[in-house]
């Protein structure tokens, strides 16, 4: 994998990560809790991430779960974005240049580019770019090799 600068990270490495059982969610784990505090942070999400996360624990009354995911989003390794008018508009242009593309995924892509995301790490087929367009950072999966390759940059 390209050499990682700043990484965007969905979703769903968040999932897999504290709701799955496998080697790669071991992985997905073991990064967030390598990740060093740095200024800028390394790792950047969007506050909409935490809402999409949070569902299913509320659904499910699952304290526990909430609780992990509000300390795993006030820790100074990870850069939280707001969901602003501009992301806004931005993930409005991107989902006219993809109309296969998702709101939430637009938000997304929007909040990796506007915060200077060389990679966004997600497992999302839809989030990537539509035919004739182009994204300015790299699509990782998060795959054993491509989470391998970043615990080793960690360390």
């Amino acid at each position: 994998m390209d050499q990682f600068g700043r990484i965007y990270l969905d979703t769903n490495l968040f999932i897999l990560a504290f709701e799955t059982e496998s080697d790669v969610a071991v992985k997905a784990a073991l990064i967030m809790s390598k990740a060093k505090a740095q200024n800028p942070p390394r790792f950047v999400t969007s506050e909409l991430t935490l809402a999409e996360l949070l569902v299913l624990p509320y659904r499910q009354n699952n304290v526990w779960l909430v609780g992990l995911y509000h300390q795993v989003f006030s820790g100074s390794w990870i850069d939280i974005q707001p969901v602003t008018r501009d992301i806004l508009l931005s993930a409005a242009q991107l989902r006219a240049a993809n109309p296969a593309r998702k709101l939430p995924d637009a938000v997304h892509v929007a909040t990796a580019i506007a915060s200077g995301c060389t990679h966004l790490l997600s497992s999302d087929k839809r989030i990537g770019p539509g035919p004739n367009e182009a994204l300015p950072f790299a699509l990782a999966k998060p795959d054993d090799a491509t989470l391998t390759s970043l615990i080793e940059s960690l360390s």
